[in-house]
């Protein structure tokens, strides 16, 4: 099930990257295998730097964290930059949403599988990367000792 969740994942990355013409420009692969790596009734799987290139051009690391998922493990970000407070908060309440969504849909059949498992690690992920920006935001503002001037009206930060 690991291969689906890898394969799902992949899918997602090249979606956020503008779909399979756009993303196939920036990596070392084709159109037809970039395919390949999307479709489950293939064999082959995206190799790993692809993955990271596919992961940078979506600007999150959709393939890079299932496969850490797999090892037991969850990625952290080790930079932040300045944020803005108003957007990580947004992307925050988005993908705790998504987690509910993702696993009250799973649960609508009585068991949740395997892949559906992942799926909710995924969008857990995106969560916990949301709530490590906001931290990192607040925690600058505390070391700082001053104000985060937010423009509430177009989401906007400045220190």
């Amino acid at each position: 099930m690991l291969t689906a969740a890898i394969k799902t994942a992949t899918r997602t990355a090249i979606k956020a990257c503008g779909g399979l013409d756009s993303i196939s420009r920036a990596v070392r692969v084709g159109i037809t295998q970039l395919s390949d790596y999307c479709n489950r009734e293939k064999a082959s799987v995206v190799p790993v730097d692809v993955a990271v290139e596919l992961d940078k051009e979506a600007q999150e690391p959709l393939i890079l964290s299932v496969m850490a998922q797999a090892e037991g493990f969850a990625l952290v970000p080790v930079k932040f930059g300045n944020g803005l407070l108003p957007h990580d908060m947004g992307k925050f309440a988005k993908a705790t949403s998504e987690v509910l969504q993702k696993g009250f849909e799973s649960m609508a059949d009585g068991n949740v599988d395997v892949q559906e498992a992942h799926e909710i690690l995924t969008y857990a992920q995106r969560a916990r990367t949301s709530l490590h920006h906001i931290e990192a935001t607040a925690h600058k503002i505390i070391a700082d000792g001053k104000p985060l001037q937010v423009n509430v009206a177009d989401g906007a930060s400045a220190s």
